[in-house]
């Protein structure tokens, strides 16, 4: 519950640039070709997407972390329907950084 209360004092900008951390995370991993580590880091990305849907200032933001997730599925685990790429996905995570 700590941990709840200390991500939900963060703006939106930084819980979302906390987020983009893991999603490079991600990314590198997978480009090295190591699957287990990339979607282990895509599964904190999307623990931390979740935590933040729960947080009552983004409440307004529902629909765009639902999609985050799911894209973050689609890219590290699924067929990547979205044809997100490595550049578009850091192009959204970095746009919070300040």
């Amino acid at each position: 519950m700590d941990r709840d209360v200390r991500w939900f004092a963060m703006p939106i900008g930084m819980q979302i640039s906390n987020i983009g951390s893991e999603v490079g995370r991600a990314i590198k991993w997978q480009n090295r070709h190591d699957k287990a580590k990339a979607v282990s880091f895509c599964d904190k990305a999307i623990e931390l997407l979740q935590l933040t849907k729960k947080d009552k200032k983004n409440k307004f933001r529902q629909g765009e972390l639902d999609f985050c997730i799911e894209e973050l599925k689609d890219y590290f685990e699924g067929d990547n329907i979205y044809n997100t790429t490595d550049t578009k996905l850091m192009k959204y995570y970095d746009a919070f950084i300040k």
